[in-house]
């Protein structure tokens, strides 16, 4: 009886030890990773920018309804059409919705001459479609409305090219039929415009105007000191005006910096800028002027640029990097550097093991390091490997679980 007693026992502290073993293995992590990515870091210097451009106002008294034949950002030849004039505006909605026909026959007739499925790839389709539906969204949720047509669209002709892919749908022909029947009845009764807005200079249409087109003037860059960037102020936008002309080959973004950063730089150096833009991450820009303050110690450097989009005639401010270097390589946390005799690498794990790699550093910051990606068959550090960020008493060879 006694016996059966101690037995009772000793089962339930292994019961207990067990559980607790569980609990604490769950709760405790004797390491922390991170996975090895590539990555290219920039060292420069930030400044926000002003823009300077050649623009030319666009105003319009006419009566009736305008309807844009250019997109926003969209490149305009000499005398060429920049709004047609229509007597109301169900004719402005009408022209509208055949653009949209037009649009949307034209993927339809695309997809009908994609007959090699079997060389489809499913999964890109899928990602296209996911991709797709993620800029729809992101657009929508930053209120940004002005592309929801062009996303939606791009977006329909993904899934009817996954249906074409998995064999949901193959054949289009009603709605195409659909589709161009409509297109037809619109074109049939879709009034002549009452007139049209022209334009005698060519470049790039921009419907947003920011009341800085009359003040800032590329022919007066000598003129932009810091006390003139202190004192800037927009002009009120008269009620006509309907967009503006982005012209010439050359433009400038000014920044008002220190003084001694200025010395940093001489005209006619050749510099790169990081931007956020999209379509531009990079601007190629040489040193035009370096006015200096009258009355303290700054002054406004003057970039020159050659390069020109729909998005850059847009723009007016912005935060840039002036580009010292640039370091690419694989980013890890800075906490993964480790030394080991007199050594510097990271602990990487394979399998249940850990094994030190040696690495050098390109690039240095408080939060990560950027490593020099090396092609060698010895060990080295590779491209997603797994790297211990924190953990205790770590060694060459160790057990991990």
């Amino acid at each position: 009886m006694r016996d059966n007693k101690v037995l009772r026992i000793l089962i339930c502290v292994i019961a207990v030890v067990f559980v607790a073993h569980q609990v604490y293995s769950s709760a405790y992590k004797p390491i922390t990773t991170a996975s090895a990515q590539y990555h290219t870091a920039v060292e420069g210097f930030q400044i926000n920018g002003i823009i300077i451009r050649e623009e030319k106002i666009i105003t319009s008294n006419t009566t009736g309804t305008l309807h844009f034949t250019l997109a926003d950002g969209e490149r305009v030849a000499k005398d060429g059409v920049i709004a047609n004039i229509y007597s109301n505006s169900e004719a402005s909605v009408t022209v509208n919705r055949i653009e949209q026909l037009k649009e949307r026959i034209a993927d339809i007739e695309q997809i009908q001459g994609y007959n090699d499925v079997e060389a489809a790839d499913i999964n890109l389709a899928n990602d296209k479609v996911n991709n797709s539906l993620n800029v729809l969204l992101r657009g929508i949720a930053a209120g940004d409305f002005s592309s929801v047509d062009s996303d939606s669209a791009e977006l329909l002709t993904n899934i009817s090219r996954r249906q074409m892919i998995t064999g949901e749908q193959t054949d289009f022909s009603a709605r195409l039929a659909e589709l161009t029947a409509e297109l037809e009845s619109l074109n049939a009764s879709l009034p002549q415009p009452i007139g049209n807005i022209t334009t005698d200079t060519s470049g790039y249409f921009v419907s947003g105007v920011d009341g800085y087109e009359n003040i800032l003037s590329c022919e007066n860059i000598d003129s932009i000191t810091p006390e003139y960037l202190d004192k800037l102020t927009a002009d009120t936008v008269a009620d006509k005006t309907i967009g503006k002309i982005v012209s010439g080959y050359t433009w400038y973004i000014a920044a008002k910096v220190n003084i001694s950063d200025s010395l940093k730089y001489k005209k006619g150096d050749k510099l790169k800028l990081k931007t956020t833009l999209k379509t531009t991450p990079e601007l190629d820009v040489t040193v035009e002027k370096i006015n200096t303050s009258k009355k303290d110690d700054t002054a406004v450097l003057i970039f020159s640029c050659t390069q020109m989009n729909s998005e850059l005639a847009s723009v007016r401010r912005g935060n840039m990097t002036i580009i010292n270097n640039t370091y690419s390589g694989l980013k890890l946390p800075t906490k993964a550097l480790r030394f080991q005799n007199e050594k510097t690498g990271v602990f990487v794990r394979s399998g249940m093991t850990l094994k030190f790699v040696g690495v050098n550093v390109l690039y240095r910051t408080d939060e990560y390091i950027i490593c020099e990606q090396q092609v060698s068959n010895d060990e080295v550090l590779r491209l997603y490997d797994d790297v211990v960020v924190k953990g205790k008493r770590l060694y060459d060879g160790k057990i991990v679980d």
